[in-house]
């Protein structure tokens, strides 16, 4: 356990969860981000098989090893092992910026504070912060340890909390591809898993089509992706390519079952 700073000692105390495997270029600095008002630091990690344990451990976080099984569980576990009374939840290639941090010491020593928070998270990707609302990620990040719990669906874990619910305005930065290529792989990755929550329906030929139409038209016009140049365009054709991907899984399960003629 890391000990906070004076300022905060008299503040409900608050627990860093993160999840890991081979985390090593990015762990440091989340962790760090963190660690000036979360007085316990716990990360989970999944068989690293470079530095990220020793780093992780360097800097005072209790590492519990667990074999992956999913996000939610492994994300759940990790709050399963945390103490404080509120919980920060981010993710390897993630900071808290100095003003979420300064934000989350007023909200929690406040009388009258909500269970849960929202918190805006900000992409950087090919040299460029994503500030509008082309990436509406404002997951709940930020909440009482008592009052939540790590749900959703496989890829996408998402924190659910019994209670009021309010906003934070500081973000937290997101650092989630290395290049394209990091990029593609991820989308190959979380594709993968998606369509496998789902059933192999007729339709998905079809939605093949019509899927990455509408991510395209939602993220370059509905959402203002021509507004930010070259990265704008890149994030809806990516955002298609990857409905593209869940589905023709989706598809190719389907042929799977299917007799030939």
């Amino acid at each position: 356990m890391t000990m906070g700073t004076a300022s905060s000692a008299a503040l409900p105390s608050v627990s860093l969860i993160v999840i890991t495997r081979d985390e090593e270029a990015m762990i440091g600095q989340c962790l760090a981000s963190a660690k000036p008002f979360c007085q316990e630091l716990v990360v989970v990690d999944s068989g690293s098989t470079d530095h990220t344990v020793e780093i992780a451990a360097g800097m005072g976080a209790q590492v519990i090893s667990h074999n992956f099984t999913n996000y939610v569980r492994q994300k759940q576990i990790a709050l399963d092992h945390a103490s404080s009374e509120w919980v920060l939840l981010l993710d390897a290639d993630e900071q808290a910026t100095y003003e979420l941090r300064r934000e989350i010491e007023g909200v929690i020593g406040a009388p009258n504070a909500a269970d849960g928070y929202r918190i805006q998270r900000v992409l950087f990707h090919l040299r460029h912060y994503y500030t509008r609302s082309i990436y509406r990620d404002r997951p709940v990040r930020l909440f009482r340890r008592t009052a939540g719990y790590i749900g959703g669906t496989d890829p996408h874990d998402k924190v659910i909390v019994r209670g009021r619910i309010e906003r934070l305005k500081g973000p937290i930065l997101h650092f989630s591809y290395r290049d394209i290529a990091d990029h593609i792989d991820t989308m190959n990755r979380f594709s993968t898993r998606s369509a496998a929550q789902l059933p192999p329906s007729p339709l998905a030929a079809v939605r093949m089509f019509t899927h990455p139409l509408w991510y395209f038209f939602n993220f370059y016009v509905l959402r203002g992706g021509f507004l930010e140049g070259g990265p704008g365009l890149y994030a809806a054709m990516t955002a298609a390519f990857h409905a593209f991907l869940k589905y023709a899984k989706v598809y190719e399960r389907r042929l799977a079952t299917m007799r030939p003629r």
